[in-house]
């Protein structure tokens, strides 16, 4: 049997920690959406809302970088539980169980920029996407070195 889930989305506010009696554990909420055309050919969308938990380390690292807006991906399970409402009644509820987290973009500071600093993966992820060689040197000043040098 297979329990697995895969999610992209945006965090529709930030991740709440809460001490559990064994473990840490967070809440979050991802929206994802699918746009598609009808038959007349106008723009459709829906969106869904997921409430994923995370627990233990997982559940820190997500409290600390988890904001609301950011894109993330979620893997993770499905989990289905039952409690007793405000009002008395059983209620159900799915949930997505993370094991994996990752974020895809960067934090925007309270002026709408992107900051600077993502915490301490963030210098990995950029080391991984940026031009630069082993040498330090950024590819295109480097480009740009050879190709003054060619021409003279």
């Amino acid at each position: 049997m297979i329990n697995r889930v895969t999610l992209v989305g945006n965090l529709t506010r930030d991740a709440e920690p809460t001490a559990g009696p064994a473990t840490t554990l967070t809440r979050m909420r991802i929206a994802t959406n699918s746009v598609w055309r009808d038959n007349d050919g106008n723009r459709q969308e829906h969106a869904e809302f997921h409430n994923v938990v995370a627990f233990g380390k997982l559940a820190e690292i997500c409290a600390s970088y988890c904001l609301k807006g950011r894109r993330v991906y979620i893997e993770g399970r499905l989990r289905t539980r039952e409690y007793d409402g405000s009002d008395g009644l059983r209620r159900h509820t799915t949930e997505i169980v993370a094991e994996t987290m990752k974020l895809l973009d960067r934090p925007h500071t309270d002026d709408g920029a992107q900051s600077p600093e993502d915490g301490p993966h963030e210098a990995a992820r950029e080391a991984e996407t940026s031009d630069v060689q082993a040498d330090g040197e950024p590819a295109r000043q480097r480009r740009a070195r050879a190709t003054v040098a060619g021409a003279s």
